[in-house]
């Protein structure tokens, strides 16, 4: 995750500066559509979870049997971190398409 955030620094730093052109656009958009494609998979595996979550949760109710109870609690706490992880995410992706649209506008005037 270290060489992610450092790309991201780097990244807006020459944005910053100014320090871009067209093909540095072009590469922006690129890992823009990189991010979509994660934020897309994270959105089904975390739905998975929070389906097998209350799947457990079911099973733990009708059948009563602790170890359904265990891995429902489980569940549940990835479940939670998993929201906040997609959340971070998202907001990711949303703040690199101010970025860009930020610049483009920068870049007609």
């Amino acid at each position: 995750m270290r060489g992610v955030t450092q790309f991201i620094k780097d990244h807006q730093l020459r944005l910053m500066n100014r320090a871009y052109d067209n093909e540095f656009i072009s590469f922006h958009l690129t890992q823009i559509s990189f991010l979509q494609h994660e934020r897309l998979v994270h959105l089904i595996v975390m739905l998975f979870v929070f389906l097998f979550t209350l799947i457990f949760l079911v099973l733990f109710l009708t059948i009563k049997l602790s170890a359904f109870l265990i891995v429902f609690l489980l569940l549940l706490i990835l479940s939670i971190f998993y929201l906040f992880h997609y959340y971070k995410l998202e907001n990711s992706v949303i703040e690199w398409y101010f970025v860009y649209n930020e610049k483009m506008k920068g870049k007609e005037d």
